[in-house]
Parts: structure tokens; C-alpha cells; sequence
């Protein structure tokens, strides 16, 4: 059983730079999204906690432990100083990936295929006579599927990480007198090159031809990852970005979509703020549940299920992340081919070796030449297989 019974699938670390200023970094302006509720101040330590939420899996949550004090100390750096160096970007990927598979929202949704092939299944053999006839209030939110989250986590995070390698960054700074709001699910995927043209299909994948990943770190800071080869954000070398107050309205209503149930704010007389932005995009909030689809196969008892991520939906063009002139999108829709089927095979070495070293040193034995670039980026020096 993990030592820590009450765990937190956000961590706190995270909430606090959102913290209500002379508050000793402890409270937190919470609205609460269905029905809307605004508590002008509530305590960090009791937000995004449940119980037991990793069930009986002590090591994923010693892991999660080790994770955050690896990772608190750059943040806050990057949070005071307004910029990053290249450990500080690599840090701040890691970070990235390890909160978007984490929260309670991300597990609930990698739920949503098992059950339902267990409730099929269960009611099945309830028809068959197999087993007894199911309570009343039997439905697919009674089932529940153990060692969800360790699964995410393990069999994603390595290579999500690696995907984003190539992806530029861009911290992106709030215009005076507005600033961003955070949610129980802070991580932003979006992909406006894919989001029109494959609206049947999950476009937002780490590996695809423009994708773009966005996370607020305090009220003044938004980290902005995303091809470079389909989008230009600011100038070239400037790390950080001042957006306008309506881009700000656009991250901050990116927030209400993907929230599980509450979003954050530092300031806590924000109440008439953060209604106005759910009331006007409230709407576009995204359902786990929409990821999987039933539809009608070929005869009476044939069904195909249909199974895709999830995205949020910008309302209107924003000002800071413009089309290049000359996007080029790779080959079968990936940035790089190469890069992802090499990692692919790293991650295949350590499901089949997991001893086997590093990830460097493996990568090294699948491509056949030195890895230079230890940073968590091949040096220029490097030819990648294309």
C-alpha cells in the first residue's frame, strides 16, 4: 500500500504558484463548474486529493514523490525569473507530460474502453444464465478498473517526453491587467492543422504535424510547446511572448473545456471573471465520454467502437501562434518519421529489456552511433535515421 493515503493527482507544488497572494502560498480562489460555485478561498492541500487514488500501487506513488521534487524547484525558478535554459526546458517537458496523464480526468478517461467491454461482457453471461441477474442499479460507473493510472503513466510517459523533443517553446506572458486561470486538468493538447481536415480521427497525438501543448504555470506565465515547422510564435530567439487580453481569454477558456470540475485562480474577488468565461464557453467543455464511439457494423450484432482523444476547440483565431508561410508537415503526418519510429523501438527495449540501460545508451544500440546530445536532444552533430 502506498505511505501516502491521501494522494494528490495535481500536485501542490503546481497549485501554489496560483496562489492568493499574502496567503503564505496555502489558499486558492475555486470555482467549482457544475453547478458554478466560486469559493473566494480554499485550501491547496484539499484541492485535487482523493484518497487512495493509486489504489495499492505504493511504487507509481513514490515515483510521483520523486517526480515533483525533481521537478518544483525549476518551476518556480522559471515562474521568478521569466525564463528557461536547456535543463530547465527539459524539466518543464517532463513536467508537462507526468500532469497530463496523471489527474483524475486522464485516468477516468483511459477507464472508458475496459468498462465498457465489461459491462458487454458481464451482461453477456448474465443473458447466457453464466451469472445471476445484475442489481438494479448496475451500470458501467459501478465498474471500476484497477491499475488504470499506473498504466497510463508507465506505458506513455517515456515516449510522450521523447515525442516532445522536437517541439520549440515559447513562454508566453499575460498583457497587464489580465492573467491566466488553471484547472484540475491543467494540460492543454490542441492541433489547429489536424483539427479540420481529420475531425473523425485523433489528431492531437504527440507525434502529429502541428501539434501544440499549453500550461499555465502562475497568473502572469503560460508555457507554450508546438511545431516549428507549421507555426511561428513571437521571434525567433525571444523565449518569452506578451499576449493581448483577448489570446489571454482564449488560453484561459482552454482552461473551462478541459477542467475535470473546478478551475483556479490567485485572486478572489475573480468571481465575475471566471463566470463570464464559463458562461460563454461552458458549452465547449469536452466529455470523456465522447471519445468512444458505438456504431452500427454490418448486421444486427455487429458493433464497431470507435476510440479517439479527445480535444478542446479554439472559439476564434488567437494573435500569437500564426501559420508559417511554408508549414511543412512530414511524412504520414509526423514531424519526424524517424525520430518516432525510434522510439518506438526504445520503448519496445524496455518493455522487452528493462534493465538494459538508459534511454541514451539504448537509443545508441538501436541507431548504431554515439548519442551526443545528453541533454534529452540529439546535438546537430547527430544523424537521425529519416
Amino acid at each position: 500500500m502506498g505511505e501516502n493515503i491521501n494522494q494528490h493527482y495535481l500536485p501542490q507544488h503546481y497549485l501554489r504558484q496560483f496562489a492568493i497572494q499574502g496567503a503564505g502560498s496555502r489558499q486558492i480562489a475555486i470555482a467549482r463548474l457544475e453547478p458554478f460555485q466560486f469559493i473566494p478561498k480554499g485550501a491547496i492541500s484539499g484541492q485535487c486529493r482523493e484518497a487512495n487514488f493509486y489504489k495499492t500501487d505504493g511504487d507509481l506513488d513514490r515515483v510521483l514523490q520523486s517526480c515533483e521534487r525533481d521537478t518544483a524547484p525549476v518551476l518556480e525558478r522559471v515562474v521568478r525569473e521569466g525564463c528557461f535554459d536547456a535543463k530547465h526546458i527539459e524539466a518543464l517537458r517532463f513536467l508537462s507530460v507526468v500532469l497530463h496523464l496523471r489527474t483524475k480526468k486522464a485516468v477516468k478517461r483511459a477507464k472508458e474502453f475496459p468498462k465498457h467491454l465489461y459491462f458487454e461482457v458481464i451482461n453477456a453471461a448474465i443473458r447466457k444464465g453464466e451469472l445471476p441477474p445484475a442489481p438494479p442499479d448496475w451500470s458501467k460507473d459501478t465498474i471500476d478498473v484497477s491499475g488504470a493510472a499506473g498504466h497510463l503513466i508507465h506505458s506513455n510517459t517515456i515516449i510522450c517526453w521523447l515525442e516532445m523533443q522536437t517541439l520549440d517553446c515559447k513562454l508566453l506572458k499575460a498583457a497587464p491587467g489580465s492573467y491566466f486561470i488553471t484547472s484540475d486538468h491543467p494540460v492543454i493538447l490542441l492541433n489547429q492543422l489536424m483539427a479540420h481536415t481529420e475531425p473523425h480521427r485523433s489528431f492531437v497525438g504527440f507525434s502529429r504535424s502541428g501539434f501544440q501543448l499549453l500550461l499555465p504555470v502562475s497568473p502572469n506565465l503560460c508555457v507554450f510547446f508546438y511545431d516549428p515547422n507549421v507555426y511561428k510564435v513571437g521571434s525567433r530567439r525571444a523565449q518569452l511572448v506578451e499576449l493581448g487580453a483577448d489570446d489571454v481569454e482564449l488560453v484561459n477558456c482552454l482552461q473551462v473545456q478541459s477542467a475535470d470540475q473546478c478551475v483556479y485562480c490567485h485572486h478572489p474577488a475573480g468571481e465575475p471573471g471566471v463566470r463570464n468565461l464559463v458562461y460563454r464557453y461552458g458549452g465547449l467543455r469536452v466529455r470523456n465520454r465522447n471519445a468512444l464511439r458505438i456504431l452500427p457494423g454490418r448486421t444486427e450484432k455487429e458493433t464497431f467502437l470507435h476510440l479517439r482523444n479527445t480535444t478542446v476547440e479554439l472559439p476564434r483565431p488567437w494573435g500569437v501562434c500564426r501559420y508559417l508561410r511554408n508549414k511543412k508537415v512530414g511524412q504520414d503526418e509526423r514531424r519526424n518519421v524517424g525520430w518516432s519510429n525510434m522510439i518506438q523501438e526504445v520503448a519496445a527495449d524496455l518493455d522487452s529489456n528493462p534493465n538494459g540501460g538508459d534511454i541514451f545508451s539504448r537509443m545508441e544500440r538501436i541507431i548504431g552511433v554515439p548519442f551526443t546530445g545528453r541533454g534529452g536532444t540529439p546535438s546537430n552533430d547527430h544523424q537521425m535515421p529519416s
